[in-house]
């Protein structure tokens, strides 16, 4: 628990702080965390807990993001910038050698769909029954939680740009190139999920072989198969041995398979369905190698 006991100092330390009228301390840190219950065990916790604020990106704010990078693109000549003139009458303002985003390019989710589907074609295959790019791309890097990380949105964006222009589809960006770029996203955000967790690799991985949404049975058969769950008990009754994979391990693991896809829910891995069923959602279905009807292939083996 040494990982978890450095936010309880600190949130400790927050707490004091509040006794001076002319500092104030900000504190990012993740939802899973804060609602672990070793985290905010001290006394008068819930002061802080009643000024919290959670960090979401809506869709139009991360559609802002990306047309400030384009905008900004180290260029003489800015297509993007250009043709937003061109084309939707946009005006571009600089400030300290930054080009501001304009208001309607930041609130109008109309525009905003038109200017994206301008670059990526306006569906996601032969025809709308895929559905639409603008949309499409934000429902299949969002966790359970609906929350979409901006560096997974700009590297789906950035990988779909780089991937080979075809040669008859008339946009820039092919709607397949996003399917890979959703691929890539979904690699790197597995990554950024185990830094912290790196428990869940131990749980997924075996997993790939599955099809999702699928039966909360068939996970608790592969797990048994495996023993990962009694491995992981046998880890924690000798923790004092070094094991990098105990840096916040799961809390609910008593509970067995339950318990231990509560802890994964929690984290945003995993929801439940009805019918006893499990389902995954592709950034991080598709970083483990898991199948889904119709859905995004799994990342390719590095």
């Amino acid at each position: 628990m040494e990982f978890i006991s450095k936010y309880f100092f600190l949130l400790q330390n927050a707490l004091d702080f509040q006794n001076y009228q002319r500092i104030r301390l900000k504190i990012f840190i993740r939802p899973d965390q804060i609602e672990d219950g070793e985290t905010i065990n001290f006394p008068d916790a819930s002061k802080l807990l009643s000024q919290r604020t959670d960090l979401f990106w809506p869709r139009e704010e991360l559609y802002a993001l990306l047309w400030h990078y384009f905008a900004n693109y180290k260029k003489e000549e800015n297509a993007f910038r250009s043709d937003t003139e061109k084309w939707f009458s946009i005006t571009w303002k600089q400030m300290e050698n930054i080009w501001l985003v304009p208001d309607e390019l930041k609130q109008n989710e109309k525009l905003q769909r038109e200017l994206f589907h301008y670059i990526t074609g306006p569906q996601m295959g032969l025809d709308t029954r895929r559905g639409y790019p603008y949309t499409w791309l934000i429902n299949h890097l969002g966790d359970t939680r609906k929350q979409v990380s901006p560096r997974s949105f700009l590297t789906a964006v950035l990988h779909a740009s780089k991937q080979p222009k075809k040669s008859d589809y008339p946009y820039p960006i092919h709607y397949e190139a996003i399917k890979k770029g959703v691929q890539e996203a979904s690699k790197i955000r597995v990554t950024e999920i185990e830094e912290d967790y790196p428990w869940v690799r131990e749980l997924l991985k075996p997993l790939k072989e599955l099809s999702v949404p699928c039966l909360i049975t068939e996970i608790e058969k592969i797990w048994n198969r495996e023993g990962i769950l009694k491995k992981w008990e046998e880890k924690i009754v000798n923790k004092e041995k070094p094991d990098n994979t105990l840096k916040l391990p799961p809390q609910h693991l008593s509970e067995g398979a339950m318990g231990v896809l509560q802890d994964l829910k929690n984290l945003g891995l995993v929801e439940f369905l009805p019918q006893a069923r499990v389902n995954i959602p592709d950034v991080y279905r598709v970083g483990y190698g898991m199948k889904r009807r119709g859905g995004v292939k799994p990342a390719a083996k590095n």
